[in-house]
């Protein structure tokens, strides 16, 4: 079939983010992270009015010329590939407000397991009928099903996000962050930590990072896209740090590739 060149349109190419970058405060923190890898840490979020600590490593998906924006979260930062983000299942949260459909989901699920479970026991049941039920290990089976649908709300509750917050008594929209997250796999009780638990209280005063055992170690350079500097002592230090880890050639090609920038924050408030 011939189409006239009039009413072909033109491919449609969508802009892509091919990184994510994490910030930190501090340039030892930075050597530290390409030494050992990405450390968890448990992080306080409020969902639904209830505050939870999350152990997570988050990350922004976010333009370069935009990295300068978030540096409220350090003035230091590395971006990683967007492939070595989904090879080592990060992914992006979902964001809510007070009015999202689904943002209650998790509520949702034990009430509607509470009312079939209450169905079952009473519903055109004898008197006789439901103390047999009682009487059979009747909430064996419920029990399970409750540490099932536990395990599921766990999971939602890991990559829920409020769209904005307050930081440092003012108002930031978080969802302009694009934020994704690495999650590890903790035992069930401790993947979320909620505000009526003991252990809450006391894990703001623990040293960070609180799960270094669980780091997401950084083996290929080329996962490695953007390191973020203040100075050119610090450009040192890392080269020295990633020509030891990685080899001296190796690094050198990837920087002439243009795959690994180094770059300076202030060339980034002013260039781009």
């Amino acid at each position: 079939m011939n189409l006239k060149k009039g009413n072909l349109e033109p491919p449609f190419e969508q802009k892509k983010i091919n990184h994510i970058f994490h910030y930190t405060n501090n340039f030892e923190v930075l050597l530290k992270i390409l030494r050992n890898g990405f450390a968890p840490s448990y992080c306080i979020e409020k969902i639904n009015d209830i505050e939870y600590y999350i152990p997570m490593v988050s990350f922004c998906n976010i333009p370069l010329r935009d990295v300068d924006l978030y540096l409220r979260y350090g003035k230091y930062g590395i971006g990683m590939s967007l492939q070595w983000a989904i090879k080592n299942t990060i992914s992006p949260v979902v964001y809510i407000h007070e009015t999202t459909p689904f943002g209650k989901f998790h509520n949702s699920l034990i009430s509607l397991h509470f009312k079939h479970m209450i169905n079952d026991i009473f519903h055109n049941k004898s008197i006789e009928e439901v103390e047999n039920k009682l009487n059979e290990n009747f909430f064996v089976k419920y029990d399970e099903k409750s540490k099932d649908i536990s395990k599921i709300n766990t999971s939602i509750i890991q990559f829920f996000k409020n769209w904005k917050t307050l930081y440092r008594k003012r108002e930031i929209i978080t969802y302009q962050e694009r934020e994704w997250r690495f999650i590890p796999k903790l035992e069930d009780n401790k993947k979320i930590i909620h505000q009526e638990q003991s252990e809450f209280s006391s894990i703001k005063k623990l040293k960070k990072p609180h799960l270094p055992e669980y780091s997401i170690k950084l083996d290929d350079i080329n996962d490695i896209r953007y390191i973020l500097i203040n100075n050119e002592t610090q450009r040192k230090k890392v080269l020295k740090l990633l020509n030891k880890t990685f080899g001296e050639s190796v690094v050198l090609e990837s920087i002439i590739s243009g795959n690994l920038m180094i770059i300076n924050d202030k060339l980034i408030h002013d260039d781009f």
